[in-house]
């Protein structure tokens, strides 16, 4: 069988194509973290709040991905003597690819029927280190839900899904499968301004709170 000089450039870029394509396939990973040591690594004292388990903390709707998005997840109320209660959630996975991904809360309280009056983003500083994160204000049947929430993917915060995958498209062209945390903290006030206040103290008692383990994993 003759191969035309056609054919012959054609296989050639076929097979260079192949060969880009397997020396760019992300090969390095976070490892993963056990459940148990994840929950032991979220503190049960921030400042003067003492978590207890909840079930009143809005999650994603569940359907048939809902078991490849996070590795580990935690979500607590902490409550205090003469403090509002905050609601904390913590979503871990070690993988950020396609399907498998941090949701975001912008979409999964919609989908629990509680539709979203406030969504903006900004920047806050926790520690020395600058974080891009959304302030969002949620219905709760009469009740103002206000939340502070952050992703982080890789070494990065991305404030939305698409500089989201951006950041895990970037860091699969280095050789890397990112890893992705979401943070979110959230308490049912009124007054918007008091409620960054107190939400932005409870984080910044979280931070002094934290081990070494958990401390990189949710500020980078």
């Amino acid at each position: 069988m003759t191969i035309d000089r056609r054919g012959a450039i054609l296989g050639a870029a076929f097979v260079a194509c192949a060969g880009l394509t397997a020396f760019r396939r992300p090969l390095e990973g976070a490892s993963p973290i056990s459940t148990k040591a994840f929950a032991a690594s979220i503190p049960a004292k921030v400042g003067g709040w003492t978590a207890e388990k909840s079930s009143e903390v809005v999650l994603a709707a569940p359907d048939e991905t809902s078991d490849k998005l996070y590795q580990n997840l935690e979500t607590r109320i902490y409550l205090g003597a003469e403090l509002p209660a905050i609601m904390f959630l913590c979503a871990y996975s070690n993988v950020q690819k396609n399907d498998v991904q941090v949701h975001r809360p912008e979409v999964c309280y919609p989908a629990s029927g509680y539709p979203i009056t406030k969504n903006v983003a900004e920047k806050i500083t926790v520690g020395n280190q600058d974080i891009n994160a959304r302030f969002l204000i949620a219905d709760r049947g009469g009740l103002r839900e206000m939340i502070l929430y952050w992703t982080r993917v890789g070494k990065s915060f991305p404030v939305d899904w698409r500089s989201q995958r951006i950041e895990m498209a970037k860091a699969n062209l280095s050789g890397k499968i990112p890893d992705g945390v979401l943070l979110r903290v959230s308490t049912i006030m009124e007054e918007e301004r008091s409620a960054r206040k107190l939400l932005m103290q409870f984080i910044e008692q979280l931070r002094l709170s934290s081990d070494s383990a958990l401390n990189p994993l949710i500020f980078g």
